[in-house]
């Protein structure tokens, strides 16, 4: 089952405890989203929808960025911010097309859907990319160990 790996003695109770907590959680959302989709109402003025929105696109534009430098630089830490940017760009077609007006609108946030799921893609593949690419036991970078004349003091993250 999900929790079967965990039992291994090599696995620290630490990441036991944790993956049996978002367990639980996946399980305890399913009956709460049931609640909420009978008993919230069908429409409601938010008083800062526009924050909200604006909020969201600036967070995706600053996870593609950073999915884009770090992917230039064949830099294998882009997993992180593909797979935010991906999860927040596939958030972002739901809320567009579950929120527009029928007509005009409604047919935007499709289009605006197809192209948010083309970048959510986009983001997953770069992923997968560099990951592929690293030689066996590799971390950080594909570029090749830094020498100290790049700037680079300390460890780092390779």
């Amino acid at each position: 089952m999900l929790l079967a790996s965990t039992s291994d003695p090599r696995v620290p109770v630490a990441f036991r405890w944790l993956a049996a907590l978002v367990a639980v959680s996946s399980a305890v959302l399913l009956p709460w989203a049931a609640y909420l989709a009978s008993t919230l109402p069908s429409s409601v003025g938010a008083r800062h929808w526009p924050l909200a929105w604006t909020g969201l696109d600036i967070a995706i534009a600053a996870g593609l960025a950073t999915t884009a430098w770090l992917a230039v630089r064949r830099d294998r830490r882009l997993a992180f911010p593909a797979a935010s940017s991906a999860a927040l760009l596939l958030a972002d077609a739901w809320f567009d097309v579950c929120t527009a007006p029928a007509g005009s609108p409604l047919g935007w946030a499709i289009t605006d859907m197809g192209i948010e799921i083309a970048e959510a893609a986009a983001c997953v593949a770069l992923a997968v990319a560099v990951w592929r690419d690293a030689p066996a036991g590799s971390r950080g970078t594909l570029a090749g160990p830094r020498r100290e004349s790049d700037g680079v003091q300390g460890g780092g993250f390779r």
